[in-house]
């Protein structure tokens, strides 16, 4: 039989090997995401399954400050849902922090509730709880700030209210940080019963000022007809929710209590539990934002210690703390120099070097890092890849790749939940974005035969050559960061059935071989592998082989039972992409043991061999 016959009969379907390599462990699971309406059912969150959740998120500055009345509602759309995008995919999050300004609001009206809208929108579609919380200082030229919510606080809650009302995956937060400094009587280091009526109540302030009370906010946002969640906060000390008392507690069924515990505020369990852990026991409790602002002059900063393995040791006994006391929280602030380092990549800040809180860290030093091996298991956050996490499809370890190799990348969140096979047109071209995931070789759109949560294989761009290549893998428009893969001339590999070492080869008459189903001695195989390199006639990335079919440009040996076989053809296999066919004529002396019987097979393409351990069974 001539290789010719033989090569005409072997066409599989591209989904055949596409699965071919066992995914690795994975890491962190994936955050639950609320579906809403979110309400409050004792002490806890649920959502409209009545599940219970912590929500996990992050502040993200910039709708505080003053902009244009009226600008690109499309504009703001496109330049947020990115990031809250990878907030929500990369970070495994389910919630942030929107501050809001009441004096932009005074100024801007309606078209400062439209812009907060079409970021809400923008979060929500990418399934984040939204917390607007109200600034009401004077950085967009207001009058002094008394520390407590004004009559414009209010008048800002009914009109936000009513803009939010049908929005259920909003939350409303009424005041950031609120203080005693204008409470008549109030002193530093403890929380008087009076301080905590004015509070709740309102009252009058010192310098002639009048403050209304936590309560008249709540029904400001109920009587615009909003059902929502509301984020009450404490006094923004050392102190929080100390002196707190069912006598002041807010009147309403939907509550969530909130505090601002940066590290000046206390570093210890103890210190951690008197300013607001014992809340946790009658109501939902809510760090709003919290961290380590580091390089900043501050004291929050300065509370820090200044050795990186002791504020590890801080974070971790924090968020140990936080999981226990069943806190919600969004950590402060997805911004650069906090916790990224700019809005290009998305690079999260480290902890690899003391810094100094005189703002000269750079921007690189944060606990942006950390937050992602905290809540993902991966320093890089889901969706990153790693060299030791990419193998041929053929199995084995990582190797240097080979142009037209198939590869198989492991990671999470990588790809769909479900996965999807390869798609390919009617002249026989492999689709390079599959289910919203690519991949770039130096820039080149790799064809993608399977994309799924944990796995994505696929080709290795033709046009790679030389010492290196770089790799980036995006799925939904999120990018990895930039990794180097160590390119050769050839890496064979022989395709194996899955999870086996026994190679997916068919025998002289087209059947699979197996154990029921032995290969006689002195007969053809058909092999198939991955990993061979360059052809001639050179062919094109990501098109399916057709006659006539292109040869391996390096030299093609097999050995079967450790003898030499007979090469009758090695080149393109018809059919399929990146894959070669290697028709042999097996030795008819190899001695057997037993009948049928494993014998190792293995592949030589020029000066590169592939894996030990496969095999093909004999008769």
């Amino acid at each position: 039989m001539g290789h010719t016959a033989v090569c005409k009969r072997i066409f599989y379907p591209l989904a055949w090997w596409l699965a071919l390599a066992a995914p690795l462990a994975a890491h962190a699971p994936p955050i639950y995401v609320p579906v809403p309406p979110v309400h409050v059912n004792g002490n806890r969150l649920v959502d409209s399954a009545n599940v219970p959740f912590l929500l996990r998120g992050v502040e993200m500055p910039g709708l505080e400050v003053a902009v244009p009345a009226q600008p690109d509602l499309d504009a703001v759309r496109a330049m947020t849902s990115l990031t809250f995008r990878i907030i929500q995919q990369r970070w495994n999050m389910n919630a942030v922090r929107l501050p809001v300004s009441v004096p932009v609001w005074r100024r801007d009206g309606q078209a400062y509730l439209d812009r907060i809208a079409a970021i809400v929108a923008a979060a929500n579609q990418e399934r984040l709880v939204v917390f607007l919380a109200a600034y009401a200082d004077a950085r967009a030229g207001a009058t002094a700030d008394s520390g407590l919510p004004d009559s414009g606080a209010a008048d800002f809650w009914k009109a936000c209210a009513a803009s939010f009302k049908n929005a259920p995956g909003v939350i409303f937060s009424l005041y950031n940080q609120p203080s005693t400094r204008s409470i008549p009587g109030a002193s530093a280091g403890v929380h008087r019963a009076a301080d905590w009526t004015v509070w709740r109540n309102g009252g009058a302030l010192s310098g002639g000022q009048t403050a209304v009370g936590m309560q008249a906010l709540v029904d400001a946002i109920r009587a615009a007809g909003a059902p929502q969640v509301i984020a009450v906060p404490s006094f923004h000390d050392s102190l929080d929710f100390q002196g707190f008392g069912p006598d002041v507690s807010i009147k309403d069924a939907n509550i969530l209590y909130e505090a601002h515990p940066f590290y000046d505020q206390g570093v210890t369990e103890d210190a951690w539990n008197a300013n607001y852990g014992f809340m946790g026991a009658s109501f939902p409790v809510y760090a709003g934002a919290w961290g380590m602002p580091l390089g900043q002059a501050s004291a929050a900063c300065s509370a820090v210690p200044t050795d990186p393995s002791q504020a590890s040791d801080l974070l971790f006994r924090n968020f140990a703390w936080f999981d226990q006391h069943i806190v919600s929280w969004t950590a402060a602030d997805f911004a650069p120099g906090s916790l990224i380092q700019n809005f290009t990549d998305f690079t999260a800040t480290n902890l690899n070097q003391p810094w100094t809180c005189d703002g000269s860290g750079g921007g690189q030093t944060g606990i942006g890092q950390f937050m992602l091996l905290q809540g993902t298991g991966d320093p890089a956050g889901f969706g990153s890849i790693d060299p030791t996490q990419i193998a041929s499809v053929a199995g084995g370890a990582p190797a240097p790749v080979a142009p037209g190799e198939i590869l198989a990348i492991f990671g999470q969140l990588i790809g769909p939940v479900n996965s999807v096979g390869a798609q390919v047109d009617a002249t026989g071209q492999v689709a390079r974005l599959l289910s919203d995931t690519q991949v770039f070789f130096d820039g080149i759109a790799a064809p993608v035969f399977l994309t799924g949560y944990f796995q994505v294989n696929v080709q290795v761009p033709y046009e790679v050559a030389g010492k290196t290549t770089v790799v980036q893998l995006v799925y939904r428009g999120v990018p990895s960061a930039k990794i180097q893969l160590p390119v050769t001339a050839a890496s064979p590999g022989i395709l194996t059935h899955l999870g086996t070492n026994d190679a997916a080869a068919l025998n002289q008459d087209a059947t699979p071989n197996g154990f029921s189903n032995p290969a006689d001695r002195g007969a053809i195989v058909s092999l198939f592998a991955t990993g061979s390199g360059a052809t001639l006639p050179a062919s094109p990335t990501g098109v399916l082989a057709q006659f006539p079919l292109a040869a391996c440009a390096l030299e093609v040996a097999v050995s079967i039972g450790g003898r030499p076989a007979g090469i009758l053809y090695s080149g393109a296999a018809p059919g399929l992409d990146g894959v070669m066919q290697i028709n042999a004529r097996i030795p008819a002396d190899i001695p057997l043991d037993a009948i049928p019987q494993r014998v190792p097979v293995v592949l030589k393409v020029g000066d590169f061999a592939s894996r030990d351990g496969v095999t093909f069974w004999l008769k």
